[in-house]
């Protein structure tokens, strides 16, 4: 029975993934073995499928093999994972719309898991918000989730590989395709950290609409959801909104007022979502809520300082922080005269430790 109720599973998994929408809450009290027997036409008709997609299906149904389907999973050392298996991710379960199956490579961490997101085209220091957020979590042994998209998503995980702890990427493809191309390393990082994560079979292409429907498992996957930088309708909100119907908590970082790409993030402040102005202050409120015991070694914008710098130069980086932060408030941290510290600022941007955020003011990168 099990068997079956699994096969019905990975079955309907293949079927959505081309159809874009849930099947499993659309099928009544069909019994899990009787799925396979039914045609496809009647399955169609429960779920409201329409005829020109589910007479594509009906070849699918008769070629469907779970156990070969199996086999060409773990000769690349994935797993399905569907709703009667114990590792299915139980995060998962309590989403309106749990995915039939998914689809793993590597190891989903057993820990904390914070979603961190926001736009593809995100400003630097949205960029640097995310990978600094990602470190200070990864630090305090929090798995970073997010997607893998360039942007806010890349440098989450960044952060998280950087500091050597779990993140999860999840995908709007297929298990084995690697999109963007451009982050191909990336891909295999996040892999050796913790996993990627799909609701798609091998194979499938990153279509357009896959995106938004993936966002949910990144919402599900997590109790907190962060958007760090988004301009309206992009899809980190459609993972808040799923976050919010989901019962997570959702915060956002506040940005410039009047600057499209924070328009939605911004937004969502004004909806009521948490204020993450402090990255340390948000860590140790995630740690304290979740029992995390405190790390060993520092987070947020305490970090080790790079070797090689003149005495002035350390001093100023040390004064300078992963959120934005003005020459007045970098002197007055680091204790060094004001023409010094513009000095130093220049050279430290020559070298790639600071970048500019505007006028006058300052933020740290985070370099490898």
């Amino acid at each position: 029975m099990e068997d079956d109720e699994r096969a019905m599973y990975l079955f309907l998994s293949l079927l959505q993934a081309r159809v874009g929408r849930s099947l499993v809450s659309h099928l009544g009290n069909l019994a899990p073995e009787a799925v396979l027997r039914t045609p496809v036409a009647e399955l169609a008709g429960r779920a409201k499928i329409s005829e020109r997609a589910w007479r594509a299906f009906e070849e699918l149904q008769k070629a469907f093999d779970p156990a070969r389907m199996q086999e060409r999973l773990a000769a690349q050392g994935i797993e399905a994972l569907t709703p009667v298996d114990e590792a299915y991710p139980g995060p998962l379960r309590s989403i309106p719309d749990p995915p039939p199956a998914v689809f793993v490579n590597g190891v989903v961490p057993d820990t904390v898991s914070v979603s961190l997101v926001g736009s593809r085209k995100a400003s630097a220091t949205g960029i640097e918000t995310a990978r600094a957020l990602g470190r200070a979590l990864s630090e305090r042994g929090v798995c970073v989730v997010s997607g893998l998209a360039l942007g806010v998503d890349a440098a989450a995980h960044e952060g998280a590989v950087e500091a050597g702890g779990p993140t999860v990427g999840v995908l709007g493809c297929g298990i084995d395709v690697v999109y963007p191309r451009r982050n191909k390393d990336l891909f295999q990082s996040v892999r050796r950290h913790g996993a990627l994560i799909s609701e798609y079979y091998l194979g499938e292409a990153p279509l357009a609409w896959r995106f938004p429907a993936r966002n949910r498992i990144i919402a599900g996957l997590a109790g907190t959801v962060v958007v760090v930088e988004a301009p309206e309708h992009s899809g980190a909100l459609i993972t808040a909104r799923h976050a919010l119907d989901s019962g997570r908590d959702v915060w956002a970082v506040p940005g410039p007022p009047g600057v499209r790409e924070c328009r939605g993030s911004n937004g969502l402040l004004a909806d009521g979502a948490g204020v993450l102005w402090d990255i340390p202050e948000f860590v140790d409120l995630v740690a304290r809520e979740h029992r995390i015991p405190v790390a060993d070694r520092p987070s947020g914008d305490v970090q080790p300082l790079p070797s090689g710098l003149e005495d002035t130069e350390a001093a100023v980086l040390s004064g300078v922080g992963f959120e934005p932060r003005g020459v007045l408030a970098v002197a007055k941290r680091c204790g060094v005269e004001m023409p010094e510290v513009l000095t130093a600022l220049a050279l430290l941007e020559l070298k790639g430790f600071v970048s500019r955020n505007g006028v006058g003011s300052y933020v740290r990168r985070a370099v490898p």
